[in-house]
């Protein structure tokens, strides 16, 4: 059958396929705005869960062997609310990092192991290849979905 021997839809099919394709992609739309928050806040994080991120941050930082990258992890935690204290204990944690395994087994939630995956991409956006496989590693090691991966590589790798 060709195009002229179809029936044209009714005029409420075609509004309601229109209204229908809106609302979709407006649920799409807000689906990938909260698979991540637009705003970290390392402050409203119970305190063992923030000494956990510190600790893991210092380590992201060290990932990838660019020293330049310490001090853009520092100021994207002061930046995310994190208390001078815990900034502190940053430093202190570069000077004698823990172990991958130990700093990763201290992220214990999911949430965390986005913030840990974010501070990763933090880590890794001057740094080498080094840092970006490590950023990797983290989601996967973490198992944190593929579209909050792909909505915090947009968010956050420059």
């Amino acid at each position: 059958m060709d195009r002229r021997q179809r029936e044209v839809a009714p005029a409420q099919w075609q509004i309601a396929e229109v209204i229908g394709q809106k609302v979709l992609h407006g649920w799409l739309q807000n689906r990938h705005q909260t698979a991540i928050p637009l705003n970290i806040n390392v402050g409203r994080l119970q305190q063992s869960e923030a000494e956990a991120i510190v600790r893991f941050a210092a380590v992201a930082a060290l990932a990838g062997g660019e020293a330049s990258a310490q001090g853009v992890v520092r100021s994207w935690l002061a930046g995310a609310g994190t208390a001078p204290d815990l900034l502190a204990t940053y430093d202190a944690v570069l000077q004698s990092p823990p172990a991958l395994d130990k700093a990763l087994a201290a992220i214990a939630n999911a949430d965390l192991a986005l913030v840990a995956f974010v501070l990763a991409l933090v880590a890794a956006r001057d740094a080498g290849p080094a840092a970006r496989a490590f950023a990797d590693y983290v989601a996967a090691h973490r198992s944190i979905p593929t579209t909050t991966v792909r909505a915090a590589l947009r968010r956050h790798r420059s």
